[in-house]
């Protein structure tokens, strides 16, 4: 899937995995080797996108609803070609099941104006700079209605490409690149084998935005873990590469040691210490604070403490404030709304969705539970470590 913000959009894949897939905190793609699809699959795909749109449209028209798609569209078009999709959802093979997918992607497309593509997996600009413009072109060409193409980039990768290369590359429609900043901290970003240097995003990242391109800036507060004088590093060297760069978002992602990754081993062997929530809330206050330029910014994904989102020239008082006012909390008041954010809104529900909810992660919530109902002393700890396994298990 895309990052969050790119749900109108439809998903092409142009490449299989992520050509480094080396991150430490990172559990996506691991034991998958990378690839990039040929153009005559990319082509092939876009063409399957191109007769889809059209039977979708044509269902609409025979129904009188003037080529827009509705779930009404969408239920009838699966009636009419049981072949391709099966007697959905009880007789369906696998190959009805890829082409259901393929129906779904591209009628949430329509229903939103066929704008906007996001090309997937992890580093689509890691194509060769000619074979991505043709992708380009021949996305455009196809669909006439897009406005925005997006994907995901190393900034390694962009520092590599020719400022004329990326210049092609945004004329053709690439209009922005998702990057993984996540520190400004040479020494964190080689513990976690980041593959990038300070230099480096400070280099590639000026290259996409010369370029044009609009740049989203993934930052990831408790990269640094626990240890005082590398978090401070870790917090202020990521505000200075922000202010560098002025990106057009900044994306909070604050850390989540998730099973699957090279991290949680560390954890598991005591080799990592992971930041506490206030911690985390501290450097979202800092960075906050710290950026120097106005931008987007928003912390929307579940493994932040807050929901925020809007332009720093107009709301950062509001999200101080808004920080501030959980800082001045008691430790209990805090265990509290920790329980809230993680256990009431939706992430356990997640957790469940995707079969992880096991006896321990149970005993765990029923236990920070308890402590906040009888309000004892150590209740925020006993949260934290319910919280902490909650988003080890995956980010919604």
């Amino acid at each position: 899937m895309g990052p969050i913000g790119e749900g109108e959009s439809l998903i092409l894949r142009v490449s299989r995995n992520c050509p480094w897939n080396q991150c430490l905190f990172c559990p996506a793609y691991k034991g998958r080797a990378f690839s990039t699809r040929n153009l005559h699959e990319i082509e092939a795909d876009i063409d399957a996108v191109r007769r889809t749109y059209e039977c979708l449209e044509k269902t609409s028209r025979d129904m009188g609803f003037g080529g827009c798609v509705n779930r009404a569209v969408f239920g009838e078009h699966i009636k009419r070609s049981p072949e391709v999709y099966g007697k959905y959802p009880y007789e369906v093979t696998k190959s009805q099941w890829k082409a259901f997918r393929t129906l779904n992607n591209v009628a949430n497309w329509m229903t939103h104006g066929a704008r906007r593509v996001f090309l997937q997996d992890a580093n689509a600009v890691s194509m060769k700079p000619t074979a991505l413009l043709h992708v380009l072109e021949y996305l455009k060409k196809s669909f006439p209605t897009v406005e925005r193409i997006s994907s995901y980039a190393r900034s390694r990768t962009c520092n590599k490409l020719t400022p004329d290369e990326l210049k092609e590359l945004q004329h053709a429609g690439l209009t922005c690149c998702y990057v993984g900043i996540e520190s400004g901290c040479d020494d964190v970003l080689r513990y976690m084998k980041k593959g990038a240097s300070k230099i480096e995003h400070i280099s590639g990242g000026r290259k996409i935005i010369a370029a044009g391109i609009h740049m989203a800036a993934f930052v990831m507060p408790g990269l640094g873990g626990a240890e005082r004088k590398l978090a401070e590093r870790h917090i202020q060297e990521t505000i200075q590469v922000l202010n560098e760069l002025r990106p057009t978002e900044v994306r909070v992602r604050s850390l989540a040691v998730q099973e699957g990754s090279l991290l949680y081993r560390k954890w598991e062997a005591g080799e990592f210490l992971p930041p506490t929530e206030d911690q985390n809330v501290e450097e979202l206050r800092r960075l906050i604070e710290g950026i120097e330029f106005d931008c987007l910014l928003e912390t929307l994904q579940l493994t932040n403490v807050f929901t925020l989102s809007g332009r720093l020239s107009a709301d950062r008082e509001a999200f101080l404030n808004h920080i501030g006012a959980y800082q001045e909390l008691s430790s209990l008041e805090r265990a509290r709304y920790l329980l809230c954010r993680y256990i009431n809104e939706g992430y356990v529900e997640c957790v469940r969705s995707w079969g992880l909810y096991d006896n321990s992660l149970h005993c765990l919530v029923l236990d920070a539970v308890s402590a906040v109902e009888e309000e004892v002393g150590d209740a925020l700890r006993r949260v934290e470590r319910a919280v902490f396994t909650i988003k080890s298990k995956g980010i919604p």
